[in-house]
C-alpha cells in the first residue's frame, strides 16, 4: 500500500510540475512564428518544411495585442498586409486563452505550450497548430 501511495505522489508531482504556468507562456508568445505542423482531432498531421507566411504576435502589457501574417523577403525585411487580428488574452482555469476578433469573425485558441523555440495552439475545432520560432534565411554575399 505504501508503494502505491508513493507511486501516486510521484505521478502527481510529474503532472503538476511539468505543466507550464500561463504567465510563463505569455512571456514567450510575442514575435515571429512559422507553422511546423497541424494535427486534426482524428490524429492526422500535416507537416510544413517551410512556409511563405509567418505569424507575427505583438502583445502589450495590458493583455491585448495583434496577430498579423507577414511574408519575409530575401533582404530580411517583411511584406505585410494591412489586415490584422486583435487579440484579448485571458487566464481562465490556469489556461492561457487567446480571443481573436476581426471585423467579420471572432474565435478562441488555447496556448498549450509557449517556449523560446516552440508555440502550440489548440483551436475550438480541436486542431493543434505547432509553430517554430522563425529564423530568417540569411544569404551571404
Amino acid at each position: 500500500m505504501k508503494q502505491i501511495l508513493i507511486f501516486c505522489f510521484l505521478i502527481s508531482l510529474c503532472v503538476y510540475g511539468c505543466t507550464q504556468a500561463p504567465e510563463e507562456k505569455l512571456t514567450h508568445l510575442e514575435g515571429y512564428w512559422e507553422i511546423a505542423s497541424v494535427t486534426t482531432p482524428s490524429g492526422e498531421t500535416k507537416t510544413f518544411s517551410i512556409s511563405q507566411n509567418i505569424d507575427f504576435f505583438d502583445i502589450q502589457d495590458n493583455h491585448i495585442g495583434i496577430r498579423k501574417k507577414v511574408q519575409p523577403d530575401i533582404s530580411g525585411h517583411f511584406t505585410t498586409s494591412q489586415s490584422s487580428e486583435n487579440i484579448d488574452i485571458e487566464i481562465q482555469e490556469d489556461q492561457l486563452i487567446l480571443t481573436y476578433t476581426t471585423a467579420f469573425d471572432s474565435w478562441k485558441e488555447t496556448v498549450v505550450k509557449a517556449s523560446k523555440e516552440q508555440l502550440i495552439l489548440l483551436n475550438d475545432n480541436g486542431n493543434t497548430y505547432t509553430y517554430r520560432r522563425y529564423e530568417p534565411i540569411l544569404l551571404s554575399k
